[in-house]
């Protein structure tokens, strides 16, 4: 019973701990960005259209990269 008892403290200690280092990773309120704020619609839209191109990019060429491991090792 003690033993099932340390092991709850110390998940709680570990779930205490992790969400403190989420706190850590927000920026200061006088370090925010607030530039992009003024952003239009269409510089938005370019700017997720770039990101998902990339994403696609980098996706296809992880995939490309297996299957040249995978033609290698035959």
């Amino acid at each position: 019973m003690m033993n099932e008892e340390n092991k709850e403290k110390e998940w709680i200690e570990r779930l205490k701990a992790f969400f403190k280092t989420l706190q850590n990773k927000r920026p200061k309120p006088e370090e925010t960005d607030y530039s992009r704020w003024q952003q239009t619609e269409a510089e938005y839209q370019k700017e997720q259209a770039d990101w998902l191109a990339s994403v696609r990019r980098r996706k296809s060429e992880r995939k490309l990269g297996e299957t040249d491991a995978d033609r290698k090792s035959d």
